[in-house]
């Protein structure tokens, strides 16, 4: 049982040993040795994953279809003939534990219960022993030098506990995640090792390989090209291969602002991200499938009556308010702010309302509550009018990025934070690298056409 399995995976990867064992080898009597990596609890002790394994599972489920089953806990041998009905397929259901990330919650999920309330790191090779490694390597390459990777960081909440660290490799140390969930993070260490197990054998002797290949051993030389994309597209790829998103997910079913706001809800409560740390393809990844599940679940919605987002957290209203504060003599600036400013009041007043209700049942709060709530509808749409009245909008002559502004006051392009004004600083903000070809003397400019 590897220490980026918990039991289903690793339950479904034994079913999978046994039915080939059955279709290769026909009535040959089977033992299976199982040894466990990490899954240890505070005291030491097998964790729930590993011991559900081996005193439920295997017993229980595949032991008539064994001849011997050998683990730590226990070993003996299959009292009545081996059978060889072996099912097609493993059906695992569990309605009394909950398996996945609370996404409604967006809190920090560990794999330890009860961690070691330690201030400093474990040594390499105290986390090589608990891993079960015969010497410090990268669990998905098997490549030295390595480091120490905690599961939850640090800045999340995670301990310094031995069973919340990995090693891996420098180079899958930048690329793993760092997010609120522990298993998440194995997920990922799970799906890296599938994705990268070729390189388990750069610099082996070809006649090791071969001989290892004569003794039946699974020996992959290659592996999926690993393209040098830009950053969305490495999200994206990881998006489809790990969390099976496929094109519908891209492109309909939900609106892509709602998701985009989802996914920074989620990126700033649970993910260890803060400026100038590198942007990684598997954090954002999570966040996205996080933020997915958000809003199919409903928990945007569940959340919308009691924490509707203000009006002034609008892109158009961030606009307004930045150009105040360039050029305070902007009318058309300072009126779309206070609009956005009045919306919010009303929203605040809703939900002081709301709290009432709650509290007191009241009948007559909630009369209160429908008229608070007409003016919210009212004054949001006194800010959009307003907004498309004074707003601009066309795509830099230079760059061809959106660009907008309100009133007479200058270009700024829309899409980058927080609304530069010069071209290759949109590049930075939207791609996470400079783009070299844009001038730096460039500005928010639109087409000579417009006005």
């Amino acid at each position: 049982m590897r220490v980026e399995e918990d039991f289903a995976k690793c339950a479904t990867r034994l079913f999978a040993i046994l039915k080939k064992a059955a279709e290769t080898s026909p009535g040959a009597p089977r033992h299976l040795y199982l040894d466990i990596q990490g899954h240890r609890d505070a005291d030491g002790d097998y964790d729930a994953d590993a011991r559900e394994i081996m005193c439920d599972f295997l017993p229980g489920f595949l032991g008539p279809y064994l001849t011997e089953i050998s683990t730590p806990l226990r070993q003996g041998k299959n009292p009545e003939p081996q059978r060889e009905d072996v099912p097609r397929v493993l059906t695992i259901r569990d309605p009394d534990r909950e398996h996945a990330y609370d996404h409604r919650e967006l809190g920090v999920r560990n794999r330890d219960s009860q961690p070691d309330q330690r201030r400093s790191r474990p040594p390499v090779q105290a986390i090589a022993d608990y891993l079960g490694l015969d010497e410090p390597i990268c669990l998905i390459c098997w490549q030295a030098p390595v480091e120490r990777a905690h599961v939850v960081p640090e800045s999340l909440g995670g301990s310094n506990d031995v069973r919340n660290f990995a090693l891996l490799c420098p180079r899958h140390h930048r690329e793993a995640p760092d997010v609120a969930d522990a298993e998440a993070f194995w997920s990922w260490v799970d799906y890296a090792c599938e994705r990268d197990g070729h390189m388990k054998w750069e610099g082996v002797e070809p006649e090791t390989l071969a001989t290892m290949e004569r003794l039946g051993l699974r020996v992959d030389t290659s592996g999926p090209v690993r393209k040098s994309l830009r950053h969305f597209d490495r999200v994206r790829d990881e998006l489809v291969r790990h969390y099976g998103w496929c094109p519908e997910d891209f492109a309909g079913g939900y609106h892509w602002g709602a998701l985009m706001e989802e996914f920074h809800t989620v990126m700033d409560s649970a993910t260890s991200t803060h400026f100038n740390v590198p942007k990684k393809a598997s954090t954002e990844a999570w966040a996205f499938e996080v933020a997915r599940r958000r809003l199919r679940d409903g928990g945007a919605e569940d959340q919308a009556g009691d924490d509707r987002p203000t009006v002034s957290s609008r892109p158009s209203a961030e606009l307004a308010e930045r150009t105040v504060r360039k050029a305070p003599g902007s009318d058309g600036a300072q009126s779309l702010v206070n609009a956005a400013r009045r919306a919010d009041v009303a929203i605040e007043a809703a939900a002081l309302v709301r709290e009432i209700i709650k509290t007191a049942g009241a009948s007559s709060a909630e009369e209160v509550l429908r008229g608070v709530t007409e003016m919210v509808a009212d004054r949001t749409a006194q800010f959009e009018r307003l907004a498309d009245e004074l707003m601009g909008s066309t795509v830099c002559r230079h760059c061809g990025h959106a660009i907008a502004r309100i009133g007479d006051a200058a270009w700024r392009h829309s899409a980058a934070a927080p609304m530069s004004r010069g071209c290759r600083a949109a590049s930075f903000d939207r791609d996470g690298t400079w783009d070299d070809s844009l001038d730096r003397a460039w500005k928010a400019s639109p087409p000579k056409s417009s006005r």
